[in-house]
């Protein structure tokens, strides 16, 4: 609430005006943060002799303008909310095993593990196949992070070509995308090509009145396809055709 001067309240109690020394105070945390995005409003009151104290809420809700202030590009405009993927682990691997190292077991009828840290879960089911799910802000290093948590630092799997080979193999399932814009948007949800292409377009969500939502998923029938052209790529590879100079396959018997 404003405090009698008009000028807004923090909610530790501290009160700030724009002053000419509040519009300074801006302008260095804008100038410390295009130089390095990745400082914190501790870091910044420690670089500009601020008491931490009295300015963290202050600093914290300028590094806030400064990330969203899109019209001149500060910070990021798109932020991935969630990534899911999927791999196969060897058939070989202990899941007895598992439970003693950090693995729950699930109350489903198929019985699949649970593996769940900071960076997201894995569910790991009896036919091998492995769920990946992994929290924003999401990267290749951090679902390679992941499996290497539940598998290798578990001492499930210690066969280095063997986890390279797994790590490989992750494929991409899904994954929710936000672009926020300046102004609040109508509600609005396309899902024309949810099941053709996987992707569905929501403006105006209720998480998100100001952002623009792509949820895209890797179609299931587009997984089945390629796991028939994997298992039918497997079949030709086992001796029974072969190709002759031409590049056509004929049959062996």
């Amino acid at each position: 609430m404003p405090n009698d001067n008009g000028s807004p309240s923090s909610a530790n109690g501290h009160y700030y005006c724009k002053n000419s020394n509040s519009s300074s105070i801006r302008q260095s945390v804008f100038a410390k943060l295009d130089e390095n995005p990745s400082l914190t409003a501790k870091s910044i009151c420690k670089l500009m002799d601020l008491p931490y104290s009295k300015y963290w809420n202050y600093v914290g809700g300028l590094r806030h303008e400064w990330k969203y202030y899109h019209r001149n590009e500060h910070g990021s405009k798109c932020s991935t909310h969630a990534w899911r993927g999927y791999c196969h682990v060897p058939e070989d691997v202990d899941r007895v095993r598992a439970l003693n190292v950090g693995w729950m077991r699930s109350r489903a009828r198929n019985r699949w593990l649970l593996w769940k840290d900071r960076l997201g879960r894995l569910q790991w089911f009896e036919t091998g196949r492995v769920n990946l799910y992994v929290r924003k802000p999401a990267n290749i290093g951090k679902t390679y992070q992941l499996m290497c948590n539940g598998f290798s630092f578990t001492g499930l799997l210690t066969d280095i070509k063997a986890l390279e080979q797994v790590l490989a193999s992750i494929r991409f399932k899904g994954a929710h995308y936000v672009f926020n814009t300046e102004q609040r948007l109508p509600r609005l949800v396309i899902d024309l090509f949810a099941r053709s292409n996987g992707i569905v377009i929501k403006v105006g969500d209720a998480s998100h009145p100001n952002g623009v939502e792509i949820v895209s998923c890797y179609p299931d029938w587009a997984e089945r396809n390629e796991q028939t052209l994997e298992e039918i790529l497997r079949f030709l590879r086992g001796g029974l055709y072969e190709k002759d100079c031409s590049g056509r396959l004929n049959y062996v018997t």
